[in-house]
């Protein structure tokens, strides 16, 4: 009878042991997926602060349009906004420039587009 309750003590014990041992890993498992949360957290925090402080300059504007084969034909450029006329071949490359400028920092106010002669003319209002 004494062996019987040593025995159902140390099934007891083992059992108490796995149960702290099993909390403490599902823990541990808890803390690294929080820590790597809040690094994601952070380092999305940091992307929109520079995006915030990033600004387009009208050379990257340039040299974004000519990378696009855009031709622009004037940019008038105000303190909040920027108008800007152009050509353009195909109105789906006008449509990736404008999420690419997007991308940088500009947002469309405005847009328009008309056939000309050769090409598409566009007329783009932009609030950097």
């Amino acid at each position: 009878m004494n062996l019987g309750f040593e025995r159902r003590n140390v099934h007891l014990l083992a059992a108490a042991v796995i149960i702290v041992l099993l909390a403490l890993l599902a823990w541990r498992e808890g803390q690294q997926r929080w820590q790597v949360f809040r690094q994601w957290q952070a380092l999305a925090q940091s992307a929109l602060t520079m995006r915030a402080e990033r600004t387009l300059t009208t050379d990257e504007l340039h040299q974004a349009a000519k990378a696009r084969d855009i031709s622009i034909e004037s940019l008038e450029v105000g303190n909040q906004q920027w108008l800007v006329r152009g050509r353009v071949k195909d109105e789906r490359v006008l449509g990736d420039w404008l999420q690419q400028l997007e991308r940088e920092g500009a947002r469309p106010l405005r847009w328009g587009l008309r056939r000309g002669d050769s090409a598409l003319q566009f007329d783009l209002a932009l609030q950097r």
